[in-house]
């Protein structure tokens, strides 16, 4: 950076470097793993109702908890998390790739808006491909209703502020693993080292969720939270946060002062 020529303002920087950065998805599989993150276990359970609903669904009952139950236990389980994990790692890899840190570093920008552009465009896309898949999750079922009338989609309903509310639990819960896989990235030189990190702790959620004290864990909170939604009568989300809400929100936090030290601390030179 060249000292003679002063730097714009802070929201002019961050605007930007956001800016720069979204014209980089065109170079990433980011963008489409967005899409396609929120489409895949919609696809996944439209196909499991399709030819095995029959032995899923009840005579009578409403279809749409059960569909919306699997659906989601689907997507949070394994799903969610290896998305943000794919996501943080792919945002971040292409300034670990032939100098960029190097160049971008050395523009006329100041180092809190490098990192709140990036972190910015995680959020929007997590946000994104959650969204998605809620409004997949939705038209599907109705489309089961369409070309499975059998199953009894089109002569039932659910309530959408349930699942709205679930949608929130689980981007809330989804924050804590992208705040330490964004410090994880901004550690690491390279794609593989935040990869393991996330499927190691994915595997190690998955083996202690019997654990008392899951909910400490950041890459069990999405499977936790799913102990939020009852299904008897109807679908029924509350609206209070959960532990592993909260502490995914602390994990997301002390994740982002650590990774923010870290880019202050890196040599524009490396």
């Amino acid at each position: 950076m060249n000292p003679a020529y002063p730097l714009p303002g802070p929201l002019t920087q961050l605007r930007h470097t956001l800016a720069a950065d979204t014209l980089k998805l065109k170079r990433t599989a980011a963008l489409w793993l967005a899409l396609g993150g929120g489409a895949l276990p919609v696809l996944l359970n439209f196909l499991i109702f399709y030819f095995k609903g029959r032995y899923l669904v009840k005579a009578g009952d409403n279809p749409w908890l059960q569909y919306v139950g699997m659906s989601w236990q689907t997507a949070s389980v394994l799903l969610l998390p290896m998305f943000v994990v794919l996501l943080t790692g792919l945002v971040v890899n292409l300034e670990n790739r032939a100098s960029g840190w190097k160049h971008l570093l050395a523009q006329p920008v100041g180092r809190g808006a490098v990192f709140g552009s990036k972190l910015l465009l995680l959020l929007a896309l997590n946000a994104v491909a959650q969204v998605l898949y809620v409004g997949l999750l939705l038209a599907a079922g109705h489309l089961l209703g369409a070309v499975r009338p059998g199953l009894g989609f089109q002569s039932h309903s659910i309530e959408l502020l349930p699942v709205l509310r679930m949608l929130g639990h689980s981007y809330l819960a989804s924050l804590g693993i992208l705040g330490v896989q964004y410090a994880a990235a901004l550690i690491f030189r390279s794609f593989v080292g935040p990869l393991a990190l996330g499927i190691g702790g994915i595997v190690s959620a998955l083996t202690l969720l019997r654990w008392e004290y899951i909910h400490l864990v950041p890459y069990a909170a999405p499977t936790v939270v799913l102990r939020l939604m009852k299904f008897d009568p109807g679908l029924t989300v509350p609206a209070a946060l959960a532990p592993a809400e909260w502490h995914s929100l602390l994990w997301f936090g002390v994740s982002l002062v650590a990774g923010y030290v870290v880019l202050l601390r890196r040599n524009v030179s490396q």
